[in-house]
């Protein structure tokens, strides 16, 4: 099982504002927004997590109205699958 940790992800604009994905320095993708109704200002979010994590084999995923609620929910879910570092240890530690 590779660990990852939350703070290597970062929001990267993929869509002239209209789509995010949380990416690494590799550009690995865990999760996307992206607008899907701009009148009624509706954000769908999906998250890529493990097979154990997902519900009938389905992804975790939604709408819900704001860009920023879209990332939190994302986020959300992510800190609860990712390990997060405790204060003041940096990325480059030794495993």
């Amino acid at each position: 099982m590779q660990v990852r940790y939350f703070d290597e992800f970062k929001w990267v604009d993929s869509g002239e504002g209209s789509a995010f994905q949380f990416q690494d320095d590799a550009g690995e993708s865990v999760a996307d927004v992206a607008v899907h109704d701009p009148d009624l200002k509706l954000w769908k979010w999906q998250v890529h997590v493990p097979q154990r994590y997902r519900f009938n084999d389905v992804e975790p995923c939604g709408v819900v109205v704001g860009v920023l609620p879209a990332k939190r929910v994302c986020e959300l879910i992510l800190s609860n699958t990712f390990v997060t570092r405790p204060i003041g240890v940096s990325s480059n530690a030794s495993r």
